[in-house]
């Protein structure tokens, strides 16, 4: 999507609103699926601040994730802010490096005399995407043995919350007891 600035880059502190529908098509993010199930709302507000551009931005949707424990696909519902700042990629805007600090924050660079926000929208959408996805709190995930997805059935494999003993690889059992020993010097 794109925002035409012609008229707010003639003159300092001018500003424009926007309030557009975003759609942005489905992705793959660290191998893992990410749909957008409609297309996302977005407003705010640019002001031109000399040679960099303010953007603040409201950002609202849902996004169809792919569960971590069980693998199910879930809803996520999107409502989050962002500020960033926009400069023009001509080597004339760069050259004065008071605008230009690498601590300062983020900047996006545009050409002529449009921005797109497709590019910008999906950078801070993935900023928001929890790191754990679950489908929800007490997502009880697969069977280990057999890949039953525990939220909606029981499987028939031997399993104790409190006992792994059983599964343990008979390679690693000597490492069992290793931190359990009691009273030992080393």
């Amino acid at each position: 999507m794109k925002i035409h600035l012609e008229g707010l880059l003639q003159e300092k502190d001018a500003n424009r609103s926007f309030d557009v529908s975003l759609k942005l098509p489905d992705l793959t993010w660290q191998e893992e699926p990410i749909s957008f199930i409609k297309p996302l709302s977005v407003s705010g507000l640019i002001v031109n601040r000399g040679d960099v551009l303010d953007l603040n931005a409201d950002v609202k949707g849902n996004v169809s994730l792919q569960c971590g424990s069980c693998l199910e696909s879930y809803e996520q519902p999107l409502d989050f802010s962002f500020d960033t700042r926009l400069m023009k990629s001509s080597v004339e805007s760069i050259s004065d490096e008071s605008d230009w600090d690498e601590d300062s924050g983020d900047v996006f660079l545009f050409e002529g005399n449009n921005v797109d926000l497709t590019q910008i929208v999906k950078e801070f959408i993935l900023l928001e995407l929890p790191m754990l996805r679950r489908c929800k709190e007490d997502c009880k995930g697969l069977c280990s043995d057999c890949g039953t997805n525990l939220n909606h059935r029981t499987c028939k494999c031997f399993h104790t919350e409190d006992d792994d003993s059983d599964h343990v690889d008979e390679r690693l059992k000597v490492l069992k007891d290793f931190f359990t020993t009691e009273s030992e010097e080393v």
